[in-house]
């Protein structure tokens, strides 16, 4: 076929061109702002950042020069995972001499063997062509060298030179300034470098349809697989992003089930053998990856052996900075007499409709219904939108089978979100739970303004999924300890009887997991959180994972808790997802980053 178009990839910041939409749609109302001016928003730099910092030579300079300016606080373990990210650059260029010293010398040997090859070729044929010239002169002998086919390099020179380190991996508690090392490592730290700075979840968007185009494993309409051999896909997949990029920087890595696992593994090891660079931030250590997580040990293991044998790994911890942003601002604030306070963007009880005319005066009367559309051309209904304003009810957005993938095009589409009547979350409800903070970090990371109403204390939405984070066997504190599940048949007693009936202990577990199925299913019917199928209209997923593309853990028809008692791993994640909102919906309150926000929506309107 001809060749395939490729859309430029979010966030990608090589040439610094102006940030597009991802998705099978492109979203009407693109943010125009550059990738430079992206990364200074989430940096909640001020004007004129050019200036204060445009000598800034790398990471460590710009992290030393915000200290100074007061902007950042003085932390050591920042200062050490700078200097980490600092080496990248170096060893990147280094590999790349190397493997182009290796490339040149795979070229002389193989151009040698063309000659040689070449030579006996012309023998050959002299030979073929020989047709017995007289009955006493023989017949002219023929080399027994095979002809050459493809380069000679593997024979004489070995493996390629591999990039030592090839990446780092950042880890810490929530709020501990991984993100904005990150942001500061892709603004200064790789001048001349391509770089592309994404959160995990807009990756694995464009990771997952990139594997719908190039041909992933459900079968055709004819019944018959896919022509592209699957163990190649990958391969064409990962060439396809070196290609245009030397550095990619993966915010908030987490791996939520198996099918996901599997595919960064081998994502990540093909990205080290073309010399690309991957930097992760995350809260956990490479161990703790999907821990306690269902069939982890298939292939977890070697991505944490990548990390750890072939990335940096450095811990970033201490107090969260969000937090205590917010609490300084409020006591200046209580202090500084006729101080301007922050306009009001969090509301709690009365009126839903109150606090919009509050927060929003002159666009409350304007909203009407309408609708976008979201991840593989679904539609998402909107109850009310104008001009680049959106107003949703909480069940709009996490009663619905929402993948993290679609509200990345609702922060896209929007610069204000007016979301009302959030309630307590249990921690049966942390599908949906997990669904508010997909939202939160879309709407944090493209510095959109939130505007939210909630029933009960901020500081209450969240709490009770936050104990996810101690869904561990191995402390004591599993799903069942925790309230998800409840067991409707206690077979202990008859135990041995019914394993020799159902021949095996096999047969047993079998049937105990889809009586559990069964009870899932049941039990989210009656509390009402199985949605209509229309909900959200079209297809979903590449077919790869079993969670599509960013594995939010909301897929409706998975049980009471959105996945299964086993998936323990999944359920951590969901409790780290909560902290980290709570984070973020902090500093969503403070100055810097309302006027970040007011900057967004001043350049789309």
């Amino acid at each position: 076929g001809g060749v395939r178009a490729r859309r430029r990839p979010l966030h990608a910041l090589g040439s610094f061109g102006d940030a597009r939409a991802v998705g099978s749609s492109p979203v009407a109302n693109e943010v125009a702002f550059t990738s430079e001016e992206r990364l200074a928003l989430k940096l909640r730099l001020q004007v004129g950042w050019r200036e204060t910092l445009g000598s800034a030579d790398g990471v460590v300079s710009a992290h030393q020069a915000l200290v100074t300016a007061g902007q950042l606080q003085l932390s050591e373990p920042q200062v050490a995972a700078a200097a980490e990210l600092a080496r990248l650059p170096p060893a990147l260029g280094e590999a790349r001499e190397k493997r182009r010293a290796w490339e040149g010398q795979q070229d002389g040997l193989t151009a040698q063997a063309t000659a040689v090859s070449s030579r006996n070729q012309a023998v050959r044929e002299k030979a073929a062509a020989w047709k017995g010239d007289g009955w006493i002169k023989g017949r002219p002998s023929t080399p027994s060298a095979p002809a050459v086919v493809g380069p000679m390099c593997w024979l004489a020179l070995g493996r390629p030179p591999p990039m030592e380190p090839a990446g780092v991996y950042v880890h810490g508690s929530v709020g501990s300034g991984k993100s904005t090392l990150m942001d500061l490592f892709c603004l200064f730290g790789l001048k001349g470098w391509r770089v592309r700075r994404q959160h995990f979840h807009e990756f694995s968007l464009w990771l997952h349809e990139s594997l719908h185009a190039l041909g992933g494993p459900r079968a055709s309409s004819s019944g018959s697989s896919s022509s592209t051999p699957r163990k190649h896909v990958l391969a064409r997949l990962v060439d396809q992003l070196a290609e245009d990029t030397d550095a990619l920087c993966l915010d908030e890595f987490a791996i939520t089930n198996v099918a996901d696992a599997a595919i960064f593994a081998e994502v990540l090891r093909l990205l080290a053998q073309r010399h690309v660079a991957v930097v992760c931030t995350t809260n956990r250590p490479p161990e703790d990856l999907y821990k306690d997580g269902l069939h982890r040990e298939r292939y977890v293991p070697a991505l944490v052996q990548h990390f750890r044998g072939s990335f940096l790994v450095s811990a970033v911890s201490g107090v969260d900075y969000r937090t205590e942003m917010l609490r300084s601002e409020r006591s200046a604030l209580g202090t500084a007499a006729g101080a301007a306070a922050p306009k009001r963007v969090f509301f709690e009880g009365g009126s839903p409709d109150d606090a919009l005319s509050t927060a929003l005066p002159s666009e409350a009367a304007r909203l009407v219904p309408g609708g976008i559309k979201v991840s593989w051309g679904r539609a998402l209904p909107v109850p009310g939108m104008a001009e680049g304003t959106a107003r949703f009810h909480f069940d709009n957005l996490c009663r619905r089978p929402l993948a993290a993938e679609d509200f990345l095009h609702v922060a896209l589409r929007f610069h204000t979100i007016f979301v009302h009547s959030v309630p307590r979350l249990s921690l049966e409800e942390h599908n949906e739970a997990r669904r508010f903070t997909n939202l939160v970090d879309a709407l944090y990371e493209h510095s959109a303004r939130l505007i939210l109403h909630s029933e009960v204390p901020l500081g209450e939405v969240l709490r009770s999924v936050e104990a996810l984070t101690q869904a561990c066997a191995d402390d004591g504190h599993d799903a069942d300890k925790l309230g998800l599940f409840e067991t409707m048949y206690d077979d202990q007693p008859n135990l041995q009887i019914q394993i020799k009936e159902l021949g095996g202990r096999e047969k047993y577990q079998e049937l105990q997991e889809r009586r559990l199925a069964e009870e899932q299913r049941a039990t989210a019917r009656h509390l009402g959180r199985l949605v209509a199928p229309e909900a959200v209209q079209g297809t979903t997923g590449s077919g790869w994972s079993s969670s599509p593309a960013a594995s939010d853990l909301s897929a409706p028809d998975q049980g009471v808790a959105g996945v299964m008692v086993a998936a323990v791993g999944s359920l951590q994640e969901s409790g780290f997802a909560a902290r980290r909102a709570v984070s973020r919906l902090k500093e969503m309150q403070t100055m810097p980053y309302l006027e970040s926000a007011q900057r967004r929506r001043e350049t789309m309107c």
